[in-house]
């Protein structure tokens, strides 16, 4: 039908290919290109901002480390800048002191000086020891001018003295006798037997008629006395020991004389007396049959020895009573 729209002429459109123009081509090239050189940068930057981004929290990180170590150092020098001040002030306060700390200090050293001496005194009578104590004060107020150390100068100058002047025991000397007497008592024999009476001797002269009649009774009586032993003893009987009860008072008697070494060397003379009038006492008793000869000397000997000083007479220090008496500003406590 004409005029219908199914009947008009269909109509195709059909694109006619044509090649690429040359400029066409490297426009495109460069446009590729371009592209391709966009996207690596692009890449490259993403990667450069990642790294500088670790890099800043790395930075953050070692930034918040320091403000913590400036924030210690800074309460460091708060606390050494307080510190300081104290130091100045303590400082200040002991130049303006002067005079007076120097006498206290003294005082102080001289204090313990003293002490030391009388602890060798007192412990060990140990009078050298006293002596370097004290000298060692006395040197240090050598140098001194104030009139208010006068005093104790002259205290130490005065124990130093008397210390000199002490007269000491010859402890060596008494040691070695007491070891001589040990020896010479071990070297001692407990009583013994005397032996058997030999018989009397006959009396010069005629025989007579009677002797001749108990001849026989005498030569029984000899017969007899080959059976029985008669002893007699010089001095009272007294019982026989056996060698190891022999040996228990030798061993007693040595202790004891130990004891009196002992109370020599610590100087203890009443301890010293008492040992050795007991050793005498037992020597005495134990030895009472030895020949008076042999006993004698070894009684002499502990008679002697008991009257000798083992003790040194040690007289109070005048120093402690001069320190005593310093004024409080000078014998105080630093």
């Amino acid at each position: 039908m004409p005029g219908s729209p199914s009947r008009q002429p269909l109509v195709t459109a059909v694109a006619i290919k044509r090649p690429l123009t040359a400029g066409f081509r490297v426009l495109l090239v460069f446009v590729i290109l371009l592209a391709i050189a966009a996207a690596a940068v692009a890449w490259h930057s993403e990667r450069q901002h990642k790294r500088a981004k670790r890099s800043v929290s790395t930075l953050d990180s070692h930034l918040a480390i320091v403000e913590k170590e400036m924030t210690e150092m800074r309460a460091r020098e708060v606390n050494l800048n307080a510190l300081l001040k104290q130091q100045q002030e303590t400082l200040d306060r002991l130049q303006t002191s002067g005079p007076e700390l120097r006498q206290r200090w003294l005082a102080d050293r001289v204090s313990a000086a003293v002490s030391v001496a009388e602890q060798a005194l007192a412990l060990n009578q140990n009078v050298t020891a006293a002596q370097q104590a004290l000298a060692a004060a006395d040197r240090l107020l050598a140098s001194q001018t104030e009139a208010s150390l006068l005093p104790l100068r002259r205290a130490l100058q005065q124990d130093l003295g008397t210390l000199s002047g002490i007269e000491h025991p010859d402890v060596p000397g008494i040691y070695l006798r007491l070891q001589a007497l040990d020896r010479r008592l071990a070297a001692l024999e407990l009583p013994r037997e005397s032996g058997q009476r030999e018989p009397a001797a006959p009396v010069a002269g005629k025989a007579t008629a009677a002797a001749k009649a108990v001849s026989l009774w005498d030569a029984g009586l000899a017969k007899f006395r080959s059976l029985i032993v008669i002893r007699d003893y010089d001095k009272p009987l007294q019982p026989l020991l056996d060698d190891a009860r022999r040996q228990l008072v030798h061993d007693q008697i040595g202790l004891m004389i130990d004891q009196a070494e002992l109370a020599l060397l610590r100087g203890e003379d009443v301890l010293f007396r008492a040992a050795l009038e007991s050793l005498s006492l037992r020597v005495q008793h134990d030895f009472a049959a030895l020949p008076n000869a042999t006993l004698a000397p070894v009684i002499n000997e502990l008679a002697a020895l008991q009257s000798l000083r083992v003790q040194i007479n040690l007289p109070p220090l005048e120093a402690r009573a001069a320190l005593d008496a310093l004024p409080q500003s000078a014998g105080g406590a630093l």
